[in-house]
């Protein structure tokens, strides 16, 4: 796959707690872009990146995760806070995209008010929106959100749903989610360690998408880190 491929920040979060150090740690890879995921708002709302990160990340791919943990989307103080701060990272790092988790509360009308594009992804097993149905649905109440396809989230839920979300959402997928997950993992972790043949038939559907991979496997030490380097060689052969 020719595919830019990206790495998030998430995928050294259990070596760090730091923002700004998470970027330096992916530095060593060089990937094509980095996707800065924020699980809570205060993590946010309270970062200030080091003008070396600031430089870096000017030269890269950059989106942006929007926190999960401690937000409702929609007319809150701390919503509003969380998406001014959004707006601000996204504007000095030159960002692409805001990618967030869709909860049945939030009302997503509150990010026509900002100048970012943003999309929504499928969720795993644990929660509601996790169908081709019920992302279409979303899709068609919000024309001003792309997709970005969470391929491990989609493989808990059921793998028959992996090329129905290729073919039905082509033309929304802005970015797809790449790594492994199963319900007996805590983490998503690395593809090639889940390599088989059913995987390779389920990641050939990716092929027809011309959108940045980003890979959200998680690191749990140092030494693991290294791995990241096998997965891209993997999606690279593929």
């Amino acid at each position: 796959m020719k595919n830019p491929i990206c790495i998030s920040t998430g995928f050294v979060y259990k070596i760090s707690e730091d923002m700004n150090e998470k970027i330096r740690l992916l530095k060593q890879f060089s990937a094509d872009g980095i996707e800065l995921n924020f699980a809570s708002s205060k993590d946010l709302i309270n970062f200030k990146i080091t003008q070396d990160n600031l430089e870096y990340l000017k030269n890269k791919r950059i989106t942006i995760h929007a926190p999960w943990k401690d937000i409702i989307y929609g007319n809150n103080l701390n919503c509003i806070n969380t998406l001014n701060s959004i707006q601000e990272l996204y504007n000095k790092t030159n960002a692409l995209l805001v990618n967030l988790h869709k909860r049945t509360e939030d009302d997503l009308e509150i990010f026509k008010n900002y100048n970012f594009i943003a999309s929504i992804e499928n969720e795993d097993w644990r929660t509601g929106i996790n169908t081709p149905k019920g992302i279409d649905k979303i899709l068609m109440e919000n024309t001003n959100l792309g997709f970005t396809f969470d391929f491990a989230h989609a493989l808990t839920v059921s793998p028959d749903d992996i090329p129905i979300y290729v073919n039905q959402f082509k033309n929304r997928i802005v970015q797809v989610h790449l790594s492994y997950l199963d319900k007996n993992l805590r983490d998503h972790y690395f593809l090639h360690k889940y390599d088989s043949k059913e995987v390779r038939v389920l990641l050939s559907n990716l092929k027809s998408l011309n959108v940045p991979f980003v890979l959200e496997c998680v690191a749990p030490n140092l030494d693991e880190m290294q791995l990241v380097k096998q997965e891209i060689e993997y999606l690279r052969g593929l």
